[in-house]
């Protein structure tokens, strides 16, 4: 965390909270994501990238056509092998000021602790944009002017379709995203707005959209546990599509 650079990562074989699985430790947010890739392959419109490691390898293919940037990626394994998988995609204040308008297609939307979960959305959760949080409150989750201070780690949890649109509410301007949402059936959100200590001291304005193939910030320990970790293996690849188009907008 204290090192944290922003951008977009690729959260895997765990992601969410430090852990063990055979004996074998997992850091946080899984080796992937801090560890370098072998560059493959590269050209004027994508590039092909490899990592391996904990009995994975994973590929993760870029391309761009006009205003969108499409990341294919795949895992393999030689033995049957569990894994998460989130998109880590950082959006700035470009579209925060002076209001940001996260748009979802629906799902069960609840605040996470990061240590606590919980592991799976109540039944009685709600839908977004409403969200439920972990005080027993709710709140509008959609729209955030950036005076307000805020700190949330949430999940909407079960999406309808793999599609997110985040705007700035005055200009336009901002991202389309698309994905399996077969794969990725979830939607992590990291809203920090000047409130959280530590490294981020507290005067971090930025927004986190996370399309995630498990509903908490738990780690693959727990994910392998309540049934809801991925798997690859002989015959047996995981992947998806994930994509995102800039929106110029009218500012």
């Amino acid at each position: 965390t204290a090192s944290y650079r922003g951008g977009w990562q690729l959260l895997t074989p765990n992601a969410g909270s430090a852990c063990t699985v055979a004996g074998i430790s997992h850091g946080f947010h899984g080796r992937a994501s801090n560890d370098p890739w072998l560059l493959l392959e590269q050209g004027a419109a994508g590039a092909t990238l490899r990592w391996a490691g904990h009995g994975l390898t994973v590929e993760r293919r870029f391309s761009v056509t006009d205003a969108t940037v499409h990341a294919d990626v795949r895992w393999e394994a030689a033995e049957r092998s569990p894994l998460l998988a989130v998109e880590h995609l950082a959006l700035g204040i470009e579209l925060l000021h002076p209001e940001v308008v996260i748009e979802l297609p629906g799902g069960r939307a609840v605040e996470m602790a990061e240590r606590e979960g919980p592991p799976r959305a109540p039944g009685d959760a709600p839908r977004w944009p409403e969200l439920a949080l972990l005080d027993g409150s709710r709140e509008r989750g959609d729209r955030w002017p950036l005076t307000r201070p805020r700190s949330r780690l949430a999940c909407v949890q079960d999406v309808p379709e793999g599609t997110a649109r985040v705007v700035n509410a005055r200009t336009g301007a901002g991202v389309a995203l698309s994905w399996n949402h077969e794969q990725l059936p979830h939607v992590w959100i990291w809203h920090e707005v000047r409130t959280s200590g530590g490294p981020w001291r507290g005067m971090t304005e930025m927004l986190v959209i996370e399309p995630a193939s498990v509903p908490h910030h738990l780690g693959l320990e727990t994910a392998i546990a309540e049934g809801q970790a991925a798997w690859a293996g002989p015959g047996m690849p995981y992947g998806y599509r994930f994509s995102i188009t800039v929106l110029r907008g009218d500012g």
